[in-house]
């Protein structure tokens, strides 16, 4: 879930911290389910699925920027029948700008409005609270609206548009972009993905590509490039590690 905040105090630290929680946001806590072209991890679209009533899945990644820069994700997340299934994670960020690490956590939670049913199109409605441990301030609400277009069970794009509101400051951002999720050879997968983050200091577009690597079906390995991922002109790699238990999605 990928900048989704905005700026929290006027110093480059604060900023970039409260912009990547923002954008890990956005995609955090996302399903990879049995779909082999599904999305997950790192990235910043979202896409318009989330796991089987009673599923969890537990993603952590950590992405290196040239410039030295650092971030660190944890991200539980599990589905609930609350009079319909929703998704429900808690999401850390330990990122580091400068020299000096700050600590963002979140609630977050999403619910399915139709389903692709492997073939066509679905959507999906989820949210965000981003909250500074540094600071002490909440930072970050988020609302993001992810559609999907299932092709065949391992070509699927994804599309999305959102809001972000940071209240510490009182300031607005407009999120979106597209990427796409292809099973060329199992079990390997491609991704890539074009985003934008229109508000005070933003530099856009930004995109990243990774390949993922399925060992079995419940565990996904991401290798991921990225320019420009938090405004900051620098290139970013990330690793990626997610894994999923309960039954596999029909």
């Amino acid at each position: 879930m990928t900048g989704r905040i905005g700026h929290l105090i006027e110093t480059k630290v604060r900023r970039s911290g409260a912009l990547w929680a923002a954008v890990l946001l956005c995609g955090a806590a996302l399903p990879s389910s049995s779909i082999a072209a599904s999305l997950g991890g790192a990235y910043f679209i979202d896409d318009a699925d989330i796991e089987p009533v009673g599923n969890c899945e537990i993603e952590h990644w950590a992405s290196f920027a040239a410039n030295s820069d650092r971030v660190l994700v944890s991200n539980p997340a599990c589905v609930f029948n609350l009079g319909r299934p929703i998704e429900l994670g808690a999401t850390v960020i330990r990122s580091r700008s400068d020299g000096v690490w700050d600590t963002t956590v979140a609630a977050t939670a999403k619910t399915v409005l139709k389903e692709t049913g492997g073939h066509g199109w679905g959507y999906a409605v989820s949210g965000a609270v981003t909250y500074d441990v540094t600071t002490g301030v909440t930072n970050g609400l988020i609302v993001n609206v992810p559609i999907s277009y299932d092709f065949n069970k391992d070509l699927r794009v994804n599309f999305n548009t959102g809001w972000i509101y940071d209240p510490s400051r009182g300031q607005h951002f407009l999120t979106g972009g597209a990427g796409f999720a292809w099973t060329f050879k199992e079990p390997l997968s491609l991704l890539g993905e074009v985003f934008y983050v229109v508000g005070p200091g933003e530099a856009n577009p930004r995109a990243q590509i990774g390949l993922r690597y399925n060992p079995v079906k419940s565990v996904d390995l991401d290798l991921i490039y990225g320019h420009n991922i938090t405004g900051e002109h620098s290139s970013w790699i990330t690793l990626g590690l997610s894994f999923r238990t309960g039954k596999e999605k029909d």
